[in-house]
């Protein structure tokens, strides 16, 4: 069946015990990408090795190296996939896909997801749900309602191009959603589409540390204290999400008192403001 063009682009640094499973996720798929291409930033285990076992059969993957450019907090994620970017080949694609080297999901993932957006093609920016497994049990993972998720981004081309892309810094994955909303496209999950995290978030750094970068990024977006303060009352009121809860608003708190660094967009934040005022008033809103 004739399916809408894609590209994906996925960062990776030591994934060795999760990378084959994306690996036969995506090379299972119904509808297959175009090109993937996997950027190795610096990885000191075996999974450069096996990206190149898989790129030996399927050359529509291929491996390319980070120069292990100055990190910056958020940001470096940003860089990487900018890095892959520079490295597709093809000239026509509609969606270009942002994956983790942590997942997997089923077969028809990418099918589902290209009906979706060929049956609205007000859809500019959507992605799977994060699942985890406890005690056996896949649990969906913890994200702001509506909020696309950052591991499995799929952007309409058309609508990329319109937000100008991804910013290099914290919230990247929450403003490239927010400036499609302000531009008139749809941004969402797709509820069916289930996707398995096998590095859930908050391990690569531990929850207080990934607590505290959200909040910093909350900060960074401009997200309005109110509302931050209702995100924060959420999450500690969740079971196992009470450290989680404390770190945001640790991270936003310091970054308020040391007036660090906004998003210089003041029609973003504007935005932003009104519509998270809209939702803690059980308006509707669109963000």
């Amino acid at each position: 069946m004739q399916h809408s063009p894609y590209v994906i682009i996925s960062p990776m640094k030591n994934e060795e015990r999760y990378v084959a499973q994306t690996l036969d996720s995506v090379v299972g798929q119904t509808a297959p990408p175009l090109e993937w291409v996997i950027v190795n930033d610096g990885s000191t285990d075996r999974s450069p090795d096996i990206v190149s076992q898989y790129a030996r059969q399927y050359p529509w993957i291929r491996l390319v190296h980070s120069n292990a450019s100055k990190r910056s907090r958020g940001g470096h994620v940003v860089d990487l996939f900018y890095k892959g970017f520079e490295h597709i080949k093809a000239k026509h694609f509609d969606f270009i896909v942002k994956l983790d080297c942590d997942l997997s999901f089923a077969g028809d993932f990418f099918a589902v997801a290209l009906q979706h957006l060929d049956d609205n093609p007000r859809l500019g920016v959507t992605s799977g749900i994060s699942h985890i497994m406890i005690d056996g049990q896949l649990v969906a993972e913890g994200a702001a309602p509506g909020h696309t998720l950052g591991a499995s981004k799929i952007y309409r081309y058309s609508c990329f191009q319109d937000i100008g892309g991804l910013v290099r810094s914290m919230g990247w994955d929450g403003i490239d959603e927010i400036k499609a909303r302000m531009l008139g496209w749809e941004a969402r999950p797709i509820r069916e589409l289930v996707v398995l995290h096998h590095r859930p978030e908050g391990k690569q750094l531990g929850t207080f540390a990934s607590g505290l970068e959200r909040g910093r990024g909350s900060y960074f977006m401009g997200y309005h204290p109110m509302f931050l303060m209702a995100r924060v009352c959420r999450q500690i009121l969740r079971p196992r999400h009470f450290v989680d809860g404390i770190a945001m608003f640790a991270g936003y708190t310091s970054a308020l008192l040391k007036r660090e660094e906004r998003i210089p967009d003041s029609s973003f934040i504007n935005f932003l403001r009104k519509h998270q005022l809209r939702k803690l008033l059980m308006l509707k809103s669109e963000v």
